[in-house]
């Protein structure tokens, strides 16, 4: 989880830094302002890509989890009609 919570503060600084290249392109409107607001925008999207993967394997063992406790608990029942 220090993973996630690691990646998430990376996605938020990169949306401040965003943020503020943004402000600058709008006041100044240079060149290096522009190349500044895409680049903020290009490392936002590797990060939330990289976050989407990470959830993405996260609902798969929680899927699994889920099969897991779901066939534990049908065996239950079924032991339990068994023994009445």
């Amino acid at each position: 989880m220090q993973v996630d919570e690691q990646l998430h503060e990376e996605i938020m600084q990169a949306f401040r830094e965003y943020f503020k290249a943004n402000q600058r392109l709008v006041n100044e409107g240079t060149k290096r302002a522009c190349m500044d607001t895409r680049f903020w925008l290009h490392r936002i999207r590797e990060l939330g890509l990289e976050r989407r993967r990470h959830l993405m394997e996260w609902r798969k063992w929680k899927d699994q989890d889920w099969d897991k406790k779901k066939s534990a608990r049908r065996q239950a029942r079924e032991n339990k009609h068994v023994d009445d």
